[in-house]
């Protein structure tokens, strides 16, 4: 059950950049309808990571409160959306078993690589009773959670036209302890529109063909991620620019329920674009205002 709070307001407001400190699901039900051109986010994923000891922070609780709370949001954005608005998650699947926990030590707080760091998982909403964080009473350890097709198909089953998966590559994945299975290297990009006639630019998704000619991209799109001090979570800010130009124009709105690092907002005020963004962990909110502060002096 998540906790009602009062309407949220911005922390910062310069008019073309609102800033908000709270709970995604609360703000987007107070945003105008008719009003956001395009979503780019990516949610906390499942037993994976955990940035707040807040109890509404998507990403701690069970699997099946997972996938309805991110099914919420998504179908409150789909009302507050543009008729040609298109909604992209970039997400990765969990592997049952798997995870980062508070008495797991020796994956996180023992990692050579500081890069690869991050706060601990308070296991025990996961029904975690072991060194592990994502259990299951029914799904089986060492199976994927199938977590972007729960959350994709009851979007399909609610309104939402899934368009395309795009499949982001990453050259250089985070290291696994595996040898049955393939890395997970790669993370989908789900694009779904409120309507079959959406806003694209599409030389923002062409390639140069062989013949020298433009043509469509291939699904796979291969990027390195961005680490950023202070969050390890960071997409790329080229795979967010393109899926951004081509979905938007200038003085469109794009709004961001996870705010994280902030290279969605980044790469909105470069290209012009009105932002909103929320987070529920002050501390990205902050390090996002400090950013502001210093490129307008």
């Amino acid at each position: 059950m998540i906790e009602k709070i009062s309407e949220l307001k911005p922390v910062y407001n310069s008019g073309d950049v609102q800033l908000y400190t709270g709970n995604s699901l609360e703000l987007i039900k107070q945003l105008p309808d008719n009003l956001i051109q395009t979503v780019i986010t990516s949610p906390t994923y499942w037993g994976k990571r955990q940035f707040t000891n807040d109890k509404n922070e998507i990403g701690t609780e069970k699997l099946e409160d997972y996938v309805k709370r991110n099914v919420e949001l998504y179908l409150d954005i789909l009302k507050k959306l543009k008729e040609d608005g298109s909604l992209f998650i970039i997400i990765q699947d969990t592997y049952m078993g798997s995870g980062v926990s508070r008495t797991h030590q020796n994956h996180w707080e023992h990692n050579k690589n500081p890069s690869y760091r991050r706060e601990g998982i308070d296991a025990s909403a996961q029904g975690n009773k072991t060194g592990v964080t994502a259990h299951h009473p029914i799904i089986k350890n060492k199976s994927l959670s199938g977590i972007p097709y729960r959350i994709a198909l009851q979007l399909v089953d609610n309104g939402y036209i899934w368009r395309e998966q795009i499949i982001w590559e990453k050259p250089n994945p985070m290291p696994e302890n595996v040898n049955d299975r393939v890395r997970q290297s790669a993370e989908l990009i789900l694009h779904f529109t409120k309507s079959g006639k959406y806003k694209f630019h599409k030389e923002f998704f062409s390639v140069k063909g062989k013949s020298g000619k433009d043509r469509m991209a291939n699904q796979v799109w291969i990027y390195p991620p961005e680490p950023k001090k202070g969050h390890t979570a960071t997409f790329p800010s080229k795979l967010v620019e393109r899926l951004m130009l081509a979905t938007t124009d200038e003085h469109d709105t794009v709004f961001e329920p996870f705010l994280g690092s902030g290279t969605m907002m980044d790469v909105a005020l470069n290209h012009n674009r009105k932002f909103i963004g929320c987070d529920i962990n002050p501390k990205f909110v902050k390090m996002a205002i400090a950013r502001l502060k210093i490129k307008s002096l």
